[in-house]
């Protein structure tokens, strides 16, 4: 495991967390970004463990040591968590499943911020084994966890952790966020070739007014060799979605509350992963969405009702196939640009309908997770 020290130090007074966040799209580690920076200022420690592209959103400040585990088996990490449990109060995960039963192993109570409750066929034992259990308000969050007594008052349902409604300025650029491509389900290249794909059919259909602006990690921006793509600071990314013409994304939560807070109308992009599709019938069903594009849609039907591992080996097959093929890349593209032209048509003289998102649900989550988390650690510290 490599440590990054910050040499400031950190302060003597409050407790001492370490943050995490799950290498599964942009999502979690956002989430742990957004709860790094408020739990900072009261924290004698505040350090981060986790690796992959996790670390493109993670930086100091607000963390005094950054610690890479790229690479690392489980039983590397193990050893290394059990070497630095006594430094902490608490182990503070954005839904790394995983590393927080490798934290509690380890010695470390564990606290767990989970953005897919109202998602998951059951609820990951690593929830109902977390002295504290954050779950992030969406439909049927509420519901859920009232029938489900055994987390009692460990379980605390949060807003989303989206910033208050701004106040929209719209230009002429197109945001195109394609974060959330990366996961331990597929293999990098087929994260680039969904970004090269969809970036090309974006290209080809003569939508945009100004032009489009490009984020996503680093390891997809690097390949892609697209200039001023990357990952970018969420206030940067928010800027960009308050000032744009309309946006282009991929569907996670993150995405869709942050188009929610920003009012940014969106064409909601075919899924990269199993919870893209649900979430996205669930906008529509609700009258959220503005307008979005699936994979039937280009005649490549995929079967999102399976497990997660095998949704994103089928999205790689078709990913694959359409490249194996002659022409056949090309082709799809060109279907998807004739669709993306039809399904942006007027987006941009639209109000983005997820805005409604925040009046059922809510926003600041992040504050009040850092209060509830704060509290815990305080038992301990």
């Amino acid at each position: 495991m490599t440590t990054h020290q910050d040499a400031a130090g950190a302060s003597q007074a409050g407790p001492r967390l370490l943050v995490n966040a799950e290498p599964f799209g942009f999502g979690p580690a956002a989430a742990a970004s957004a709860l790094a920076a408020e739990l900072a200022p009261d924290c004698a420690r505040l350090d981060y463990v986790g690796g992959g592209h996790t670390l493109d959103l993670q930086h100091r400040p607000p963390y005094h040591a950054v610690h890479d585990t790229t690479g690392l088996s489980g039983e590397e990490v193990l050893r290394r968590l059990r070497a630095v449990a006594p430094r902490y109060d608490l182990f503070v995960t954005a839904m790394d499943f995983r590393m927080a039963e490798l934290a509690g192993r380890a010695g470390l109570p564990v606290a767990l911020y989970d953005a897919l409750t109202w998602y998951w066929p059951r609820l990951p034992a690593a929830a109902r084994a977390a002295e504290l259990y954050l779950a992030q308000d969406f439909f049927g969050v509420r519901e859920r966890l009232a029938a489900d007594p055994a987390l009692g008052e460990r379980a605390l349902v949060v807003p989303p952790l989206a910033p208050p409604r701004r106040r929209r300025r719209p230009g002429r650029h197109v945001l195109v966020n394609l974060g959330g491509l990366q996961n331990p389900y597929w293999e990098p290249g087929d994260a680039l070739a969904y970004a090269r794909l969809l970036l090309g059919a974006l290209r080809a259909a003569p939508v945009a007014p100004g032009p489009l602006v490009v984020t996503t990690s680093r390891q997809v921006a690097a390949a892609l060799g697209e200039p001023g793509a990357g990952p970018l600071p969420r206030e940067e990314v928010l800027d960009l979605m308050g000032t744009a013409a309309f946006a282009c994304m991929t569907p996670g939560l993150g995405n869709i509350y942050d188009a929610a807070a920003t009012g940014v109308p969106t064409l909601w992009l075919p899924a990269a992963n199993a919870s893209h599709p649900a979430q996205v019938r669930l906008l529509e069903r609700h009258g959220y969405c503005d307008a979005r594009l699936d994979w039937a849609d280009v005649g490549r039907p995929v079967d999102y009702g399976a497990a997660d591992p095998e949704v994103s080996r089928a999205l790689a097959r078709l990913l694959r196939e359409a490249a194996g093929r002659a022409g056949g890349e090309a082709g799809l593209r060109a279907e998807l640009a004739a669709r993306i032209a039809e399904s942006t048509r007027g987006l941009a003289a639209s109000t983005g309908k997820a805005q409604g998102l925040l009046d059922q649900f809510g926003h600041g989550g992040a504050r009040r997770a850092a209060h509830a988390l704060l509290r815990r650690a305080r038992r301990r510290s």
